[in-house]
């Protein structure tokens, strides 16, 4: 089987339409199962989204080399700049589950998005779906679509649902402690990455491709589902722990989590 790399591009069909994906992490769903996305261009051509209005809604993410789309509601969706494997251009690309979930986004908070722009994007939720979308184009990029990877990408998109939610839960309970900043958030978000995989987020995001064997990263050896569950999950002890001291019911909560998730590297 052929190593699937970051940048790699492949041509698919999905549902009649002709798409151009690019390789996000080889690894980002789990060993050898990789998280892909396509770019403004296509989301234009075939979701209805003006390039122009995607462009306006890029922006960087405060002290980090980051960026996002930012949108009417104030949701920011991770943007990836990434060179072409093959023919080394580079690449603006948004994986392919924010992109539905930007689709409902700016339909529940369209802010200056046109009413036709918004009939467009219904359309492209219609008939698009995530996981037929990936069991596709793993078929082009690795031969087959295995019940391995079937099962992977579900628990991927049901982590994701899921922590959606349980995130809500712990921005609220941190806004009921007083933090109202967005760098109070950063903080403690890279408190409980920094205490469960030993680096910040940011860090995380940088050194994501995983590299076999290597101890140093922590998500080296944890799937981006298991990482998932494992700060969902602290996240919320935090919550059910507090009793007074916001710090000390994080360290209880990375503890909890780390023996939970078997996380001591």
């Amino acid at each position: 089987m052929a190593k699937i790399q970051s940048g790699q591009i492949v041509k698919l069909e999905f549902e009649g339409r002709e798409f151009e994906v690019i390789v996000i992490d080889p690894n980002g769903l789990g060993t050898n199962q990789p998280s892909i996305g396509f770019g403004f261009g296509m989301m234009e051509r075939y979701g209805g989204l003006p390039t122009s209005t995607a462009d306006n809604w890029l922006e960087g993410l405060p002290n980090t080399d980051s960026e996002c789309l930012k949108l009417p509601s104030g949701n920011a969706y991770r943007v990836s700049r990434i060179l072409g494997l093959e023919d080394n251009n580079p690449y603006v690309v948004v994986e392919v589950s924010d992109w539905v979930a930007i689709a409902v986004d700016a339909n529940k908070n369209p802010g200056k998005v046109r009413k036709a722009t918004r009939d467009k994007l219904l359309d492209f939720l219609g008939w698009f779906a995530v996981k037929g979308f990936y069991a596709d184009a793993y078929a082009s990029l690795k031969g087959s679509y295995t019940e391995a990877d079937s099962r992977s990408v579900s628990a991927w998109m049901q982590v994701r649902l899921a922590g959606i939610s349980r995130r809500n839960n712990y921005t609220k309970f941190l806004q009921e402690q007083g933090c109202e900043e967005w760098y109070h958030y950063a903080n403690w978000t890279d408190y409980v990455y920094q205490g469960l995989f030993s680096m910040k987020k940011k860090q995380m995001v940088e050194d994501w491709e995983v590299v076999e064997g290597s101890k140093t990263i922590g998500r080296n050896h944890i799937p981006e589902v298991e990482g998932l569950k494992a700060v969902a999950y602290c996240e919320s002890q935090v919550i059910e722990l507090f009793y007074g001291d916001l710090k000390q019911a994080h360290d209880d909560a990375i503890g909890f989590a780390k023996r939970k998730f078997k996380l001591d590297f």
